[in-house]
């Protein structure tokens, strides 16, 4: 039986961001009783909630959101589930080899069940991608990385703030999603949907993420 599974966090007013980020506002701009429509001012940044980052997010002249097809964020995607992984782990290949074909579909995630910390402070703490293992993705026909976690780089960092994982995946070109729930639950490879907002020449947006799968799901 086709099952579809949503994997986008709601956007709510308030919630977790990145640090540093603008927070998420929501304020009425036009009421039902005084104007006979209810509309909602928004103010967050282009990377609330599940999001994707364009290119240009941390490269000078990247693509940006609105250069981005449809056809590059949806198609066959393979989930490295990474059972066990401790707070900011460093996830190696050599941690996630035997998962890994020779030649891998355009999207790959990575399931490590942080989504459910998310709103904790424990959520800044997550497991991260290694960046040799990040290039050798790319290297096997990777094209756009997932994630269910605030970056694949670490959030908390003790010296000078990098994203190595970003400058290869996003330098070569490629995608990252992030703030991804509930992949934990898909089987090792289904079909995935990433929708962004339209949003012209920005360097990030909003997604709804959805799987398609003819499989079962796994309990967590």
């Amino acid at each position: 039986m086709t099952r579809y599974v949503d994997l986008t966090h709601p956007i709510s007013a308030g919630m977790q961001v990145f640090p540093g980020d603008p927070e998420v506002a929501f304020a009425p701009a036009l009421t039902l009783s005084e104007d006979g429509v209810s509309v909602v001012a928004l103010h967050l940044g282009s990377h609330s909630g599940t999001h994707i980052d364009a290119p240009s997010h941390s490269v000078d002249g990247g693509r940006t959101v609105s250069d981005i097809s449809v056809d590059e964020l949806s198609g066959e995607a393979l989930i490295l589930h990474l059972t066990g992984a401790a707070p900011g782990e460093e996830i190696t290949f050599s941690r996630i080899a035997d998962q890994i074909p020779d030649a891998v579909p355009p999207i790959v995630v990575l399931a490590t069940g942080w989504d459910r910390m998310i709103g904790s402070d424990a959520y800044l703490v997550h497991p991260y991608l290694a960046p040799d293992a990040a290039a050798e993705l790319l290297q096997r026909g990777m094209r756009v990385l997932g994630a269910d976690t605030l970056s694949p780089d670490p959030t908390l960092q003790a010296d000078s703030f990098r994203l190595p994982v970003h400058d290869i995946v996003l330098g070569g070109d490629g995608l990252i999603v992030e703030n991804l729930r509930g992949v934990s639950k898909l089987p090792a490879r289904c079909w995935i949907g990433i929708f962004p907002l339209p949003l012209l020449d920005l360097d990030g947006a909003p997604v709804r993420a959805v799987a398609r799968t003819d499989g079962s799901l796994q309990e967590n």
